[in-house]
């Protein structure tokens, strides 16, 4: 079979050549040229002398002037030694990769080419075939950005990593990382294994529940079922270790690769009954039944979590039951406006008594509610007590105007005096960034990877400020 296969192969190129031989030059050029981006025939001088090319564009790399000039005259100075050896013919295998040379034109790209060459007995013109990678060193270039930037990436996110991984390990307070299906310890820090001990192999693997004392063991598992459906943490006391230490742990659950588990912070026991009693006595110390005031209102400790509400608070904040709201934070209907709440308790702190305080009340809903605030604080219990009294729509608030308002400059000016400066200054410099993240995103038409380019930060860093922000579905207006 080989020597049939060789016979044929070499009376097809007699075919070829005989084809050839029966065209005129422009032809067998046009011929050529319905599978190529450019073809040349050069003469026995090295000079062109028929080119075609499908892309007018080709033209103005010095092809369409390209006849009676050499082919090297044609191409950039690192190409030459190229196309000497490509119109040699002496490198066989060369020939049939193809050699990739480069035109040059003013004020343009270089043009790269691949060309290979086809010379018959008796055939008068080297034959040169082209093909245009314009579009795959585009690619190229492109795959390389991408690498870049997933590189880039990569290594903010290992050193984000790095960061949390040292604070986790460092940190005084003892964490765990509970898996919440299976109950196993995935993680814990150098002060968890001091507390609750684990052996000098350590407790990453193990049941958690194993470290505790058998009686103790049902509680937790319940608190452990408990936290993983609840949105508040949960705290259970008077627990003792397997070594017999006493502790007290706080239970919050999170969501990881689609799966429930638990950070779990613990402490010795001592301390978490000191703070209990504490409670305690300031639950027992509250000096207004709030259940008696004809507005809405709510009890608060001096970090702003609150211990108590009246069911027209509830209504107010269209929170459907008590538990709802107890042990949360206040700013949590007040996050559009956080700098008018540290202000409110900042006076509270120093004058105990605030009055006619305007801000706006954001419900369960997103629906947004003006509403004037008054608390006095007790300075014996530490606690708040802050009534909230609907207003119109239109009432002035005190508040920084939103960003690229007319009225903003005026605003900024208005609020001194009634805002502490240092606190100003941090707020104006949030409505800068999030002015300059708008505008970049109008100005690249919402690409996210131009805007960061533009701003001078990472895409990773893009999109964390797009998030504190609220702009991860922003649209350019126009």
């Amino acid at each position: 079979m080989k020597p049939h296969n060789g016979k044929n192969a070499m009376h097809g190129a007699e075919i070829a050549v005989s084809l050839l031989k029966a065209l005129d030059a422009d032809s067998i050029v046009a011929l050529i040229g319905l599978g190529a981006d450019i073809v040349l025939l050069i003469d026995q001088d090295q000079k062109v002398a028929r080119v075609h090319y499908t892309d007018p564009d080709i033209g103005h790399y010095g092809l369409d002037k390209a006849v009676g000039k050499r082919l090297q005259d044609l191409v950039t100075i690192e190409s030459l030694p190229k196309v000497e050896a490509m119109l040699s013919g002496r490198d066989s295998v060369r020939q049939a990769r193809g050699y990739q040379v480069n035109h040059s034109c003013e004020g343009r790209s270089d043009l790269p080419v691949l060309y290979s060459t086809f010379a018959a007995q008796g055939f008068s013109y080297t034959l040169v075939i082209g093909r245009e990678l314009r579009q795959q060193m585009l690619d190229q270039q492109r795959l390389v950005e991408t690498q870049m930037e997933l590189e880039a990436d990569y290594r903010e996110l290992q050193e984000a990593e790095a960061r949390y991984r040292t604070a986790f390990r460092v940190s005084g307070i003892a964490h765990v990382m509970l898996d919440g299906e299976r109950k196993t310890i995935l993680d814990a820090n150098a002060a968890a294994l001091n507390l609750i001990g684990g052996g000098a192999t350590g407790i990453v693997g193990k049941p958690f529940r194993d470290l505790f004392r058998k009686q103790d063991r049902e509680a937790l598992g319940d608190a452990i079922g408990e936290a993983r459906h609840s949105a508040s943490p949960v705290r259970l006391e008077t627990l003792k270790t397997a070594k017999g230490d006493p502790v007290s742990l706080s239970l919050r659950s999170y969501r990881e690769n689609g799966v429930t588990n638990l950070i779990i912070s613990a402490w010795q026991g001592a301390d978490a009954q000191e703070a209990g009693s504490m409670q305690v006595e300031r639950r027992n110390d509250r000096p207004v039944d709030l259940a008696e005031v004809p507005e809405p209102a709510v009890q608060t400790n001096d970090q702003g979590q609150i211990v108590g509400a009246n069911t027209l608070f509830l209504d107010l904040a269209q929170a459907p039951s008590i538990s709802q709201v107890v042990g949360r934070s206040l700013g949590t209907w007040f996050s559009k406006t956080s700098l008018d709440l540290h202000v409110f308790y900042s006076r509270l702190a120093e004058e105990q008594v605030v009055r006619g305080f305007t801000t706006t009340l954001t419900d369960n809903l997103s629906g947004d509610r003006p509403v004037m605030m008054s608390a006095r604080r007790n300075p014996e219990t530490g606690l708040t007590q802050v009534i909230f009294v609907a207003q119109p729509a239109s009432i002035e608030r005190r508040a920084i105007p939103a960003p690229g308002s007319p009225e903003q400059a005026d605003g900024f000016a208005n609020l001194v005096g009634r805002v502490p400066l240092k606190d100003l200054v941090r707020e104006s410099l949030e409505v800068i960034e999030k002015i300059c993240i708008e505008a970049a995103l109008d100005q690249t038409n919402n690409n996210r990877a131009s805007a960061a380019e533009m701003l001078g930060l990472s895409r990773q860093s893009l999109y964390i400020k797009l998030r504190r922000h609220g702009l991860e579905d922003y649209r350019p207006s126009n």
